[in-house]
């Protein structure tokens, strides 16, 4: 069974008048987009993202189980985005960025990671930082280069040009990591609004001195905040915890009351931690099914069926014999 607790957090920064950065934190799912684009456009891109992805998610009829799905998920919603753009000409080239993680296979841990632009998912791992995804940036090639650093590239006049980005065309590249969830992973996922203010180092320091995942969600908004701000910032934090727990059949018995409460909606920032718990069931009852007896149609058929056989082998044989003499 994988246990989950999740955080998020997100701001307009010091320097923007609106918050184009939306995100998606449920049970399972969890993801950053970052709009761009003028006139609102760039907060209705993110926004349509993260909810056709939940949509797509949440659906009953659809299993989100492998790599392939997750990113057939993230083309539908590429594809909502570029036609709304299509009807609205007040959107046309609004886009967003899009990075973040979705379970697909609970029973063995699995879950994939995923990413368009330059929107960032790290993992915290054995008090070890690393990056999972790579930016789609201009930046980033001119650092594969070896061209400039990263710190440079932090600070580079073109950070700002991204190569890839959702509802810009009808087809998206869309990159994605498969991985398998270890006890104590910890999953950091934000848009280039706290990494273009805050290196890897400053991050690392935000993480040793949290006290959950809130806590580092707000952390590092006010992080990105103290170092300028020059840019929406959202956060969202996900522990991982592994066990080998199972579900009894007397358990899946019992039923389930789930109370009526107003769930935030995907822009509002969150003010209190999320867990949920992915069960895996792993003992179902079999029905007792009595075993079947044949009708009697089907027995009289069998039997006449027998009667012609031996009839015709009665004839062979008297035939040979005939000929013989």
């Amino acid at each position: 069974m994988i246990r989950a607790t999740s955080g998020a957090s997100t701001h307009v920064g010091q320097v923007r008048e609106g918050n184009e950065d939306n995100y998606v934190n449920i049970d399972g799912l969890y993801f950053v987009a970052d709009g761009m684009g003028g006139h609102s456009a760039g907060e209705v891109a993110s926004e349509i993202a993260v909810r056709t992805l939940q949509e797509i998610y949440t659906d009953p009829k659809v299993r989100v189980s492998s790599s392939g799905l997750l990113a057939d998920a993230i083309s539908t919603a590429n594809t909502a985005i570029f036609m709304e753009a299509m009807h609205d000409s007040s959107k046309t080239g609004m886009g967003t960025t899009l990075t973040g993680l979705a379970v697909t296979n609970a029973p063995d841990n699995q879950i994939v990671v995923a990413n368009v632009g330059d929107s960032r998912t790290y993992l915290w791992r054995h008090d070890e930082l690393r990056q999972i995804t790579k930016d789609h940036s201009h930046v980033q090639t001119l650092v594969d280069r070896g061209a400039i650093t990263r710190a440079e590239a932090r600070v580079h006049f073109q950070r700002n040009i991204v190569l890839r980005a959702m509802g810009i065309e009808s087809w998206v590249d869309i990159d994605t990591f498969p991985m398998t969830v270890e006890d104590g992973d910890r999953f950091i996922m934000c848009s280039d609004g706290l990494v273009d203010e805050a290196d890897d180092d400053e991050i690392e320091t935000e993480i040793r001195l949290s006290t959950s995942v809130q806590d580092l969600a707000e952390r590092l908004v006010d992080l990105a905040n103290r170092n300028g701000g020059r840019d929406n910032i959202t956060v969202v934090v996900v522990d991982f915890a592994v066990s080998d727990e199972e579900v009894t059949v007397a358990e899946l018995e019992e039923p389930v009351v789930v109370p009526e409460t107003d769930s935030p909606t995907a822009t509002e920032p969150m003010t209190e931690e999320i867990t949920e718990e992915i069960t895996v069931i792993t003992a179902i009852p079999k029905p007792d099914v009595a075993p079947s007896t044949p009708s009697r149609w089907f027995t009289v058929a069998t039997y006449a069926l027998w009667l012609a056989s031996a009839a015709i082998t009665a004839t062979v044989i008297i035939l040979s014999i005939t000929s013989s003499q």
